[in-house]
């Protein structure tokens, strides 16, 4: 069984867009056979994705730090959980046992993980596609700053001739769950 590592804000919100699209995950993971890694977060869309995918019986792994374990955080309906010593630690697990990253809204600790996603892909450490859930046009913003950066000689392209790897080869901007199901990479992992 393959796993999605889902990246997303531990709040709801503005717009009900968010908690709509967050919702959808436990059918397409149900369809693709695919288990869910996750923070482990009860509150905002990481609730709502984990209640939806259990409500499928979708296989949970929640990964979160010890100092979190707390049952008004954490979603207790989970399959397998791991404790970290930190935040550090748990990232570097996620990307460790995922075999693909999906992306929804989210705030400061979302960038972090999904940059440390793009980063770690930058330097060749892994090649697994991760997919931005742009909904609401959330990640329009993000996706510009990237192409600034780009344009501007700050993400290295497949010409480089010091460091063989893309920083952004495997990132994926999809509209909605839909959309990603249906992508290539999605299908392929």
């Amino acid at each position: 069984m393959k796993t999605v590592c889902l990246f997303c804000a531990s709040m709801d919100g503005i717009s009900s867009h968010y908690k709509k699209e967050a919702n959808k995950i436990g059918d397409i993971l149900l369809k693709h056979n695919y288990s869910l890694l996750y923070g482990g977060g009860v509150l905002g869309l990481m609730g709502v994705a984990a209640k939806s995918a259990n409500k499928k019986g979708v296989k949970i792994i929640s990964i979160f730090p010890e100092y979190l374990d707390d049952p008004e955080i954490i979603f207790s309906e989970y399959h397998s959980v791991i404790r970290t010593k930190n935040i550090i630690d748990r990232k570097k697990k996620m990307i460790q046992l995922s075999d693909v990253f999906v992306c929804l809204p989210g705030g400061i600790g979302t960038i972090d993980e999904i940059t440390e996603v793009l980063s770690s892909a930058a330097l060749g450490e892994h090649a697994k596609p991760i997919f931005l859930i742009n909904t609401n046009n959330f990640w329009t913003p993000f996706v510009n700053l990237l192409d600034h950066m780009k344009k501007n000689k700050f993400i290295r392209t497949n010409e480089d001739k010091n460091i063989k790897f893309s920083s952004l080869k495997n990132l994926f901007v999809v509209n909605d769950l839909e959309e990603l199901s249906l992508h290539e990479k999605f299908n392929s992992i």
